[in-house]
């Protein structure tokens, strides 16, 4: 690759016994990977019955520059928009913000062939947020897509002169997570999306039971975007607190397994890590963990420590805020089963009667790492979809393909 970085890992990894990261399935809390199997992980969620990530959901500062930017560089389709949801109590209980705020515009993206992107327009009078996190904060986030060349891929993002870290493409040599080569790119809002590839897998899947989900898994098509080679997202990026806590709530309240654990990165001397993430140069990435639930979008979630870390949680109106959406077959019994395991229950099940986004049920929950988890189901679909031209994607599509699939 001729912007590819290669670099030395002594030179990127603070010295320690987790230097070259955590042995396939070591992570897991209280389950070995086969139980873990057993339970119904990457087949429908265990108890839960998840089918998988449908979408995640983010606020932007303005709604229709984001949308133009992901259908002009990306080539995003926005099949389905709704609102605007006055405020008061009813929009104030179900996705836990003040009576005051409005939600202006919600709008629906499909970019490839997985989970969809979900843009939220809020109106919120009184301490709205309107600086953007970075990946180092406790409300940091990253969407990543897969591309099978990333080559070609990264010098049409140049085309479209979108801003790129210059710290990638970067390739992961050694350790657990060998294979995988990253590019972090800024949107024009302060978001931040991510090019992953490991065309040849990744170096743990020797000996996992279960390996992480990949776009791969529904074919090598391109489809409804852009770029060349993405094939739909790969995984949602998280920043939080504590992750030992946030992995265990995710293994034990939703049936997540975890696979796949590395790190630390860090730069003491240099600027790598401003260069690959965009954060403080003496930022520590103390850990990463990748789950997975159902056949869907991965789950990333990062540890970090930084000389400049902001500790808040954003509220959903906040600029920056995201949540989770996974699909779920039937959104009473979901929700009941969530609600007996988790508890932090907001206001719902909501059903849409009326408008384009009829036909969907949706219940957010909060969690004890800052980020909104929705269950959300639509079993004869939704209304949109009667005129439509492209559908989002549906979590049902997803494959789950043999094990080790690349």
């Amino acid at each position: 690759m001729g912007d590819e970085v290669r670099i030395d890992r002594r030179e990127l990894m603070t010295r320690g016994a987790g230097a070259l990261g955590v042995a396939a399935g070591a992570g897991l809390i209280g389950a070995s990977p086969v139980a873990a199997m057993k339970a119904g992980v990457g087949g429908g969620g265990g108890e839960l019955g998840l089918v998988g990530c449908d979408h995640v959901g983010i606020t932007v500062p303005d709604i229709n520059q984001a949308i133009e930017w992901f259908e002009d560089v990306l080539g995003a389709r926005a099949p389905l928009t709704f609102g605007p949801l006055e405020a008061g109590p009813f929009v104030a209980s179900v996705v836990d913000v003040t009576k005051k705020t409005s939600i202006d515009q919600i709008t629906m993206l499909r970019i490839g062939h997985s989970a969809n992107i979900e843009l939220f327009k809020y109106t919120a009078p009184t301490g709205q947020r309107h600086d953007m996190p970075k990946n180092s904060d406790w409300s940091g986030h990253h969407v990543a897509f897969y591309v099978k060349d990333m080559d070609a891929a990264v010098d049409y993002m140049k085309g479209k002169a979108v801003t790129r870290m210059p710290g990638g493409p970067f390739t992961i040599a050694e350790g657990p997570a060998a294979g995988q080569t990253i590019q972090y790119f800024r949107t024009p809002w302060g978001g931040y999306i991510e090019f992953i590839s490991y065309p040849d897998g990744m170096a743990y899947e020797a000996g996992a039971a279960q390996p992480l989900w990949s776009p791969k898994m529904n074919g090598k098509d391109s489809v409804v975007t852009k770029v060349p080679g993405l094939l739909g997202i790969d995984h949602i990026g998280l920043t939080v607190p504590d992750i030992g806590a946030a992995a265990k709530w995710l293994e034990t309240k939703l049936g997540f397994v975890n696979p796949l654990t590395f790190g630390p990165f860090s730069d003491p001397t240099g600027d790598f890590m401003k260069e690959l993430v965009d954060v403080n140069p003496r930022a520590v990435v103390e850990q990463i963990r990748v789950l997975r639930n159902g056949n869907g979008p991965n789950v990333e979630l990062f540890q970090y420590s930084s000389p400049d870390q902001d500790k808040r949680f954003r509220r959903n109106s906040d600029w920056g805020a995201h949540h989770i959406a996974f699909y779920v077959n039937q959104i009473d019994k979901g929700v009941k089963r969530l609600q007996k395991k988790a508890g932090h229950k907001l206001f719902g099940p909501v059903k849409l009667t009326e408008g384009p986004a009829a036909g969907q049920a949706i219940n957010y929950f909060e969690t004890p790492f800052g980020t909104d988890v929705e269950l959300i189901s639509y079993p004869r679909g939704m209304a949109y979809e009667a005129k439509a031209a492209v559908d989002l994607w549906n979590p049902h599509d997803n494959k789950a393909g043999p094990r080790g699939a690349r």
